[in-house]
């Protein structure tokens, strides 16, 4: 979560009506008083530095000096920030619209943003030069079987833990160490195509990943941490399905309240060792575990479809299905902007109407990428589900639709014989 802080009141006014519009009122919003120079505001700036929520600066072309110097007073707390000297004298002159399209691309930094002090540093000034786009992701390409497969299936060589860029259309850009060594579109419906490829490989450690991420992946988490706490007394319902998302977000839960609920629906074409992934975990977590089946009559309905996507509506009944037993129910889910423009769009608190009622959704992890993900699990000493190590970006159902045929090709390795039609 992020505090966009501004000079004057009247600056975060215009803030403000964004934040309720389009954030639903759940960034904070801070201004520095009015002050014009820095002893001014500097009794204020570190007041408001004082909330765990991640800072962004913004100033007018007229501030720019002021800037200056509150950057250099930020950059001695050692936290991850970003200032920008929006093109216009004073923040509350811009356009509403460009202005949230500043925050927009400026979010879509601290998750995308790198530089490289041989090995991956997040960053968001991101003087590695990652393209940026809001609805980008990044993640990392982990475990050997990962580069077996990139090998094997692609001909593409990767070094120890390779740097992914997601970018739209499911087309990735392969970094090793700093080299771009690969693009690969890996596009619903089509075949998975190699756009070009170069043999430039340059080991890099996970664990000098983790080493060098920690201090900005605590930053992000203890931001999430306090967002979570505003929903004190709720039941706690996280919905589980043993993906990355889903789990980082489950062990948050566990660390901010006392007890949380995972609830599992396990569908009948799960895919390979979820279900042992999901209990191992619970288990080392101290959550309750829920699980639900559900069956899927592909005879009756026919295999899923992008139109007729029935397996999904199964899902959430039987979800509904155990949240209805609780009394003052919350689901708090792992939605990420990067996952796609319609979660991006979509406020860190939602309503969800029911049978049983009114129910809210938060979604703490929702500005987080999938490589702070990882790297969070991994430094809470809990393993991903062992088909990302393989070469899976995301988990579902063997016979999902939304398989691309990257995917297909992993599970026809391991054997699997329901499949999307077409494969």
């Amino acid at each position: 979560m992020f505090n966009v802080i501004v000079r004057a009141r009247k600056d975060s006014k215009a803030v403000k009506y964004i934040n309720e519009r389009n954030y639903g009122g759940f960034l904070k919003v801070s201004s520095l008083g009015g002050g014009r120079r820095f002893e001014e505001v500097e009794d204020k700036l570190k007041e408001v530095l004082e909330h765990p929520y991640i800072p962004i600066l913004l100033f007018g072309e007229k501030e720019k000096e002021l800037m200056r110097d509150v950057i250099r007073f930020v950059m001695e707390t050692e936290r991850p920030f970003y200032a920008r000297s929006l093109r216009t004298k004073k923040v509350r002159n811009m356009r509403v619209d460009e202005l949230y399209a500043n925050l927009e691309e400026i979010k879509a930094r601290f998750r995308l943003g790198l530089e490289w002090k041989e090995t991956y540093v997040l960053n968001p000034k991101n003087t590695f030069g990652i393209e940026i786009h809001p609805d980008y992701d990044l993640y990392l390409a982990v475990g050997d079987d990962f580069r077996k497969s990139m090998k094997e299936i692609l001909d593409v060589d990767l070094g120890e833990t390779s740097l992914v860029l997601r970018k739209l259309l499911n087309q990735e850009v392969y970094f090793s160490g700093p080299n771009k060594v690969a693009e690969v579109s890996k596009k619903l419906g089509v075949l998975t195509e190699v756009l070009w490829k170069c043999p430039c490989t340059e080991d890099v450690s996970l664990e000098s990943i983790i080493e060098a991420n920690k201090g900005y992946i605590e930053a992000f988490v203890e931001a999430s941490m306090t967002f979570l706490r505003q929903f004190e007394g709720y039941d706690i319902i996280v919905p589980w399905s043993g993906g990355k998302d889903s789990t980082a977000t489950l062990i948050l839960a566990s660390e901010v309240f006392r007890k949380v609920s995972a609830v599992y629906v396990h569908m009948e074409y799960e895919m390979p060792e979820t279900e042992d992934y999901v209990e191992k975990v619970a288990k080392k977590l101290g959550v309750e575990l829920i699980k639900v089946d559900v069956p899927m009559p592909i005879d009756k309905f026919g295999m899923p479809s992008h139109r007729n996507r029935w397996c999904t509506k199964m899902k959430v009944e039987a979800l509904y299905s155990v949240v209805k037993e609780f009394e003052n129910p919350i689901i708090v889910v792992g939605d990420r902007d990067s996952e796609s423009a319609k979660r991006r769009l979509k406020p860190p608190v939602i309503e969800r109407k029911t049978q049983f009622g009114k129910i809210l959704e938060i979604m703490p992890i929702k500005f987080w990428s999938g490589m702070m993900v990882q790297l969070f699990i991994l430094m809470r000493g809990f393993k991903l589900h062992p088909l990302y190590y393989e070469g899976f970006y995301r988990l579902g159902c063997t016979i999902c639709p939304s398989l691309a045929e990257w995917e297909v090709e992993l599970l026809k390795r391991r054997g699997i014989k329901n499949l999307p039609k077409g494969y």
